[in-house]
């Protein structure tokens, strides 16, 4: 697929999506999401990218929905077919974030406006520029949160601040969402890039099977009981003791130099 709408970029294990329509503040509009599943999809089988970037060209990550697509839409789309849209189209970048067996890292530069608030949630950890503007104004607009908000926003603040944010759509800034725990870290706007590929270069240099262990675990634990997710954690110990990767960082330590890990 040609990309119009999407940066696809690659630096050694680290990938990079840039959300490129800088003129509309990266709303979701064009082509754009059909180019971001596709573009997962091409990472997911490439096995020399280990951690993927998503970030906005411009001043914003991603302002969310068209507006005036979401006009248009109201009028001339039925019900069913919007439901259809949502599961099939919009829906899946989220699933694809969260079910990519690699590391996915938001980096924050703008606005995270509605449905690109609800994008930079699902990803596993977000930096963001201490000047971002984050917000769930779906009531604004009277809707209600798409892409996943309702479920990871309430699971990163808690039910009470969640229901605050998304009943009065209030807009909080990258230091605020550092304080309520919706970023890892809040940063100057000049350190943002720095900052964020120091993290993923640190994390790409990582076991891949041990990190997608890590994450699918983490997430399947969320909903488990303690002794299911012993047991899964027995699972994926037992298997990744028998692997390459294990003897290499082993050997690595006692050797006392950095591990080579090849994912196998």
């Amino acid at each position: 697929m040609e990309y119009n709408d999407i940066i696809l970029e690659q630096d050694n294990r680290v990938a990079t999506i840039v959300l490129n329509r800088p003129e509309s503040h990266n709303a979701l509009g064009g082509t754009m999401r059909e180019e971001i599943i596709d573009a997962i999809q091409k990472i997911k089988f490439d096995s020399k990218i280990r951690v993927l970037v998503i970030t906005g060209a411009g001043r914003s990550f991603c302002a969310g929905g068209n507006i005036k697509e979401m006009e248009k839409n109201s009028l001339n789309i039925s019900l069913l077919e919007r439901r259809d849209f949502m599961r099939n189209n919009a829906h899946r970048i989220t699933l694809e974030i969260r079910e990519l067996e690699k590391p996915v890292i938001a980096c924050i530069n703008g606005a995270a406006i509605g449905a690109g608030c609800s994008i930079a949630l699902a990803c596993d950890m977000r930096v963001a520029s201490e000047k971002a503007k984050f917000g769930v104004t779906f009531a604004r607009m009277g809707l209600v949160s798409d892409y996943g908000g309702l479920y990871f926003l309430p699971r990163q603040v808690g039910t009470a601040k969640a229901m605050e944010l998304f009943c009065t759509g209030d807009i909080f800034n990258g230091k605020e969402a550092e304080t309520l725990g919706v970023v890892n870290r809040a940063v100057p706007p000049e350190d943002l890039k720095r900052v964020t590929y120091e993290l993923a270069h640190k994390i790409s240099n990582k076991a891949p099977v041990s990190l997608a262990m890590i994450k699918e675990i983490m997430y399947k634990g969320l909903n488990l009981d303690l002794r299911t997710e012993l047991d899964l954690e027995a699972n994926a110990q037992s298997i990744c003791l028998k692997s390459e990767d294990h003897r290499e960082g082993v050997r690595a330590f006692l050797e006392n130099r950095p591990p080579d890990f090849k994912g196998a």
